[in-house]
């Protein structure tokens, strides 16, 4: 090969390599108005809910500074799962989002035949937490935590759990599970279609507790003595009712309790910068936190680095126990 030849040939390698370079940093500088126009937000649950309430919120305040409004989507199922896909399948251009719930944390390990884990997506912030209670009905026998797990050590499977979903896509049966295998005791679990559903069951007698997120409804039940509160799932507890134990800090639970926002894979730097400080300022916002007050839900702020190490950490120690759930719950089948 002649010199000219080689020298050709080098400059032209130099020459690719600089546009490679530079073609990723225009890649990122591209839309740089963004947004441009209106956001697409996935909501894997239904709508009026706690979290349905909270994400909303959250986004609306955050619109305020991205000067573009969101477009919600319900699209409930499969223990969320559906908004989920919807949102790993997207274009990464910063134009679909979704919120990120206690329960998404628990879904691949139910139901792999969607995503087995998160990295299709980007994290862009945690802006809350939910409230969990576990509470019975104003008249039962029962008037504190200790006094049920009593009376449930003596009588196994007495004690009626009334859950949305099935035990193993519940977060709340997640939960009672984990204090089933620390007190020796076995809970039954009946599963509703919606909380309305369960608050009914309860009051007729047809269940004997619920392990649930605190919302409106259940609160109004509370307040005109139709339940009585026996304690807190987590370590986030309400006013007025600071004496409740924390289940959590009884029993050292696992209880994984996000609420925020995430992205398709591949989110550009600039794109994810932009939402997570929309959001980060979202949470100073008088109606967002009005309505997490109203809620029951404190507000616990997570940028996109940190959210993204809070989730890496609990995923590998919730799939260890839940493991455990699927295979116990095999092992009852088969009897």
């Amino acid at each position: 090969m002649k010199k000219a030849e080689r020298t050709f040939i080098f400059f032209g390698l130099i020459g690719l390599c600089f546009f490679l370079f530079h073609g990723i940093d225009l890649a990122q500088a591209k839309d740089p108005d963004y947004p441009t126009k209106p956001i697409n937000f996935y909501l894997g649950f239904g709508a009026g809910g706690t979290s349905d309430l909270a994400c909303r919120a959250s986004a609306n305040a955050a619109s305020k500074h991205l000067g573009q409004s969101f477009a919600f989507i319900n699209k409930a199922g499969a223990g969320g799962s559906m908004a989920t896909m919807a949102v790993i399948t997207a274009k990464p251009d910063g134009y679909t989002l979704g919120g990120v719930i206690s329960s998404s944390i628990i879904v691949p390990f139910f139901d792999e035949s969607l995503y087995k884990d998160f990295s299709g997506l980007t994290m862009i912030s945690n802006f809350g937490q939910f409230t969990n209670l576990v509470m019975v009905r104003a008249d039962a026998p029962w008037k504190t935590w200790k006094e049920l797990v009593e009376y449930a050590r003596k009588n196994p499977n007495a004690v009626k759990i009334g859950i949305t979903s099935a035990k193993v896509v519940s977060n709340p049966g997640f939960l009672m599970w984990q204090i089933e295998k620390k007190e020796n005791i076995e809970f039954a679990y009946v599963p509703f279609k919606s909380s309305t559903e369960v608050l009914s069951a309860v009051a007729g007698g047809h269940v004997n507790m619920y392990a649930s997120t605190v919302d409106a409804s259940l609160m109004s039940w509370v307040k005109e003595g139709k339940l009585r509160l026996l304690a807190f799932m987590g370590t986030g507890k309400m006013p007025g009712y600071e004496n409740l134990p924390s289940l959590q800090e009884m029993y050292g639970l696992l209880v994984p309790n996000v609420m925020g926002v995430w992205g398709p894979k591949g989110l550009p730097d600039y794109v994810v910068k932009k939402l997570d400080d929309a959001f980060a300022k979202a949470i100073k916002d008088p109606d967002f936190i009005g309505v997490m007050n109203q809620l029951q839900s404190p507000i616990l702020y997570m940028n996109s680095a940190q959210m993204t190490k809070h989730i890496d950490d609990l995923f590998p120690k919730v799939g260890e126990k839940y493991k455990l759930l699927k295979a116990e719950e095999k092992a009852k089948e088969k009897k």
